[in-house]
């Protein structure tokens, strides 16, 4: 899957966009990509930086924001002021499953069947192939279940022009919704609510929060369209 590690720097100058409540249907694809890679990759400065003045350019563009948008942007937005090392010692403990005290990784597998690698690995992967995309889990990758990948997929999905597709091609509306409905709506609640247990440092606290609004409401409108 592509790399897309510049979008949180421009999402900051260039803003995501109006109310999210409005534009959920045609939400923008950085809002996806820089929540996947944040959950990918340990904190850098640079990059919690950037992540933060775009929360809070996102609360002062908006006209208006649905409450948990809001909330999780302003979450954010405070969180983004720790020190680095903070923010990596959170980012480890919330996300890297290092000891039994801390949450399993955000693997779909772990929170649907209890197991790393299983069926719904094997179904995401070939989901991501029907749609076009591949994920490379050798020499140490993420398999394609991790929940930063599901949203960077869903983030290529959102950006790709139906307009130009072949007729054999897959329809990515298609995509969308299997990805929405059948994966991250069934999963993501669970693993938000696990993580809520941890107490999570409020700048994870308000990307866990903002994911699960987007996913929902972005469900929702779909749903509506359907």
């Amino acid at each position: 899957m592509s790399d897309h590690n510049d979008d949180a720097g421009s999402v900051v100058t260039d803003r995501v966009g109006g109310d999210p409540a409005e534009t959920a249907r045609d939400i923008d694809a950085r809002v996806y990509r820089v929540l996947g890679e944040q959950f990918l990759t340990r904190p850098e400065r640079e990059r919690v930086d950037a992540v933060g003045v775009w929360a809070g350019e996102w609360r002062c563009n908006a006209e208006r924001l649905p409450p948990e948008f809001d909330a999780a942007l302003d979450r954010i937005e405070d969180g983004a002021t720790a020190d680095a090392e903070t923010l990596r010692t959170a980012y480890t403990h919330l996300f890297r499953g290092v000891s039994e005290r801390a949450p399993d990784p955000p693997y779909e597998s772990m929170y649907v069947d209890g197991s790393f690698y299983s069926e719904t690995t094997t179904e995401i992967r070939k989901g991501y192939r029907w749609a076009g995309f591949d994920v490379d889990d050798t020499h140490g990758n993420e398999p394609p279940d991790h929940l930063g990948l599901e949203l960077q997929f869903l983030g290529e999905l959102v950006a790709m022009d139906d307009g130009d597709r072949d007729p054999d091609e897959p329809d990515t509306g298609d995509a969308l919704w299997w990805l929405l409905d059948e994966h991250l709506t069934e999963w993501l609640p669970a693993y938000h609510a696990r993580l809520q247990r941890e107490e999570p440092h409020e700048y994870y606290a308000g990307l866990l929060d903002l994911a699960l609004a987007v996913v929902t409401s972005h469900h929702k409108r779909l749903a509506e369209d359907r």
